[in-house]
């Protein structure tokens, strides 16, 4: 492992000495216009080796090793762009030899070394020490500071780290985006429904403190619809049931509109039933009241899932008068159900992993209800 990094601290030296080895001062001077103009364009294509040749072997230069690199290099290649500028060289020629200088300095310094000096600025300062934050969170077992966590990793995720793309050289993205960028959005993945049922829980307890009992009841509907998506195999799962278990006491003995919601029951049985009889593609089950589970089993299109089967036998099974205050059958209904789901998502398979709200009013009118749609 020495030996190793001695190696590479040697590499990154020969490389710096490569491009710092010119200077016109140093040539005399005597060394011509077009000397300098060919031995600073040679420097600047060197830029990107002082981290693509490293990596080439497997090895990612840290940031703070190519400094003196990068401000040498943008010194010589102003003073050369100088005496360009300021030879006798004609017009025409002083800018076809300024414009020749120009797009080697923003192919390989701009969007070369400079852009790699972002991205691994980026990686090491914003997303390895949230990863670190996340993990001492989940040693100390402390749920708030996970999902606090994930808030700020999904936001960098989503919204900024597509800085990690912009530098050229593709051995080198590659050994960043290993070993930043996919353990990220693994861990974000991981997150994503262990957090999502936490941030219900919370929302239960502020409801049930605030007496809004039939909300409360919603939420913990969800919750359990949630639950159900949680693997068994996920570490989050003994801590979520422990928490879902100390409130369900208290959540079920609260009043709610049981004849009609049985009915509803009863009614959504026969729905699953009479879908999995006709459905091939899809597993429907429902082991917790107003929601149900679609187990995709083979791939099939959106149109085709909503179309041939499952949204008209929603409507027929359960009494559905009402589609988010819409007549189901109605364009602001079908608008309603295109904007439910992802509006690239074109198979069933995209959706794997994901729940959905549909408000519903059910029982030919007598019940309003928030269905939930998980995907599996």
């Amino acid at each position: 492992m020495r030996n190793k990094g001695w190696k590479t601290a040697t590499a990154v030296a020969l490389l710096t000495s490569s491009v710092l080895a010119f200077s016109p001062i140093a040539y005399g001077k005597s060394f011509s216009v077009e000397q300098s103009v060919a031995t600073v364009k040679g420097d600047l294509q060197k830029a990107t080796t002082l981290y693509v040749s490293p990596a080439l072997e497997g090895n990612l230069i840290p940031s703070d090793s190519l400094y003196a690199s990068l401000n040498s290099v943008k010194k010589k290649y102003e003073i050369t762009k100088s005496v360009v500028t300021s030879s006798k060289l004609s017009a025409g020629e002083i800018e076809g030899t300024l414009k020749e200088m120009d797009a080697i300095y923003n192919e390989k310094v701009t969007k070369g070394l400079v852009s790699y000096i972002d991205a691994y600025n980026y990686a090491t300062k914003y997303i390895e020490p949230l990863m670190r934050e996340i993990n001492q969170a989940e040693a100390k077992s402390d749920f708030a500071g996970v999902a606090a966590g994930y808030h700020k990793l999904s936001y960098q995720l989503k919204d900024r780290s597509s800085i990690l793309y912009r530098f050229s050289g593709k051995a080198a993205r590659d050994l960043l985006l290993e070993k930043y960028k996919k353990p990220a959005d693994a861990k974000r993945d991981e997150l994503m429904l262990p957090v999502t049922i936490y941030m219900k829980l919370v929302d239960l307890k502020s409801l049930y403190t605030a007496g809004k009992q039939s909300e409360a009841l919603k939420v913990y509907a969800e919750i359990n619809a949630l639950m159900e998506g949680l693997p068994k195999t996920s570490k989050y799962s003994p801590i979520l049931l422990a928490e879902v278990a100390k409130i369900k006491a208290v959540v079920e003995g609260l009043p709610n509109q049981s004849t009609e919601q049985q009915v509803l029951d009863a009614k959504v049985e026969g729905f699953v039933k009479a879908v999995n009889a006709s459905q091939k593609n899809v597993l429907l089950s429902s082991s917790t009241s107003n929601s149900i589970t679609i187990t995709v089993q083979e791939d099939i299109s959106m149109l085709d899932f909503l179309s041939k089967g499952f949204y008209p036998t929603l409507i027929s099974s359960l009494g559905v008068s009402k589609v988010n205050g819409n007549d189901p059958l109605s364009e602001a209904a079908m608008n309603e159900l295109k904007t439910l789901f992802p509006a690239d998502a074109k198979v069933l398979s995209e959706l794997k992993g994901k729940s959905f709200n549909l408000p519903v009013t059910v029982n030919n009118g007598a019940l309003d209800v928030v269905f939930i749609l998980v995907f599996n």
